[in-house]
């Protein structure tokens, strides 16, 4: 019996918790609910499951450190039921962003350096832009935290309330866009902001070259095994 996660369709699934997370945290915010603070804690975990799940490496120390630090952030997250006020926010969110940081690492050594170009790595390339968006959401949340005012814009609410608003403004910034409802207004604030605009087209040059690169290269190989001239 076939694995339900495999290579072969790993990133479909890592790709499906991404959207889960981005849409839960737009519908949360529109509706409301009294309770999103967990509900978005319980998205998170969700898709932190997945990652653990679908991500994985031949090192067995990677899958060890992605399971350590996901019982970390799932304590952590229990913690905001448990303790009142913000103790716990700069360990949350720093543990998360470490967390997202491995798994990047992964999904980019499995799309770029394993096997052909096919449709799950295609989808392994829309995650990862996806986690950028999502590493430097929570770079802006940590440095909000600690200098708090460094973008207008935002309300004081918790950081899973401020979360939709910062991976909106990440992904408008990833993609060049750049609204203007959210504005860094501090130093680092703009530092990250203009790295993650640099970063955004960076990634989608590269990664597209690098992609029809191996793509050709593996079209020759296939050509010359078969034994046919490249002009035909």
């Amino acid at each position: 019996m076939k694995p339900l996660i495999s290579s072969n369709n790993n990133f479909s699934w890592m790709f499906g918790a991404l959207i889960l997370l981005l849409l839960s945290n737009a519908v949360f915010n529109q509706l409301n609910f009294p309770h999103a603070q967990h509900i978005v804690n319980i998205s998170l975990m969700l898709t932190i499951a997945v990652a653990v799940l679908s991500v994985n490496s031949d090192k067995r120390q990677w899958l060890n450190w992605k399971i350590g630090l996901s019982c970390v952030i799932a304590t952590l997250l229990l913690g905001d039921s448990l303790l009142q006020g913000d103790s716990l926010v700069i360990y949350q969110l720093l543990s998360i962003l470490i967390f997202l940081l491995f798994t990047l690492y992964l999904c980019w050594q499995q799309v770029m350096f394993s096997g052909k170009v096919d449709r799950n790595k295609i989808i392994g390339s829309i995650c990862i832009y996806i986690l950028l968006a999502l590493i430097w959401a929570f770079g802006y949340l940590i440095l909000e935290h600690l200098f708090p005012g460094s973008f207008s814009g935002l309300e004081d609410r918790s950081w899973q309330h401020n979360l939709g608003e910062l991976l909106y403004y990440s992904l408008v910034t990833l993609t060049t866009l750049g609204y203007g409802e959210i504005t860094p207004t501090q130093p680092m604030a703009r530092f990250l902001a203009y790295a993650e605009a640099v970063t955004g087209v960076f990634y989608t040059t590269v990664l597209v070259a690098s992609l029809i690169g191996m793509r050709l290269a593996h079209y020759e190989e296939k050509l010359k095994g078969n034994g046919t001239p490249k002009g035909k």
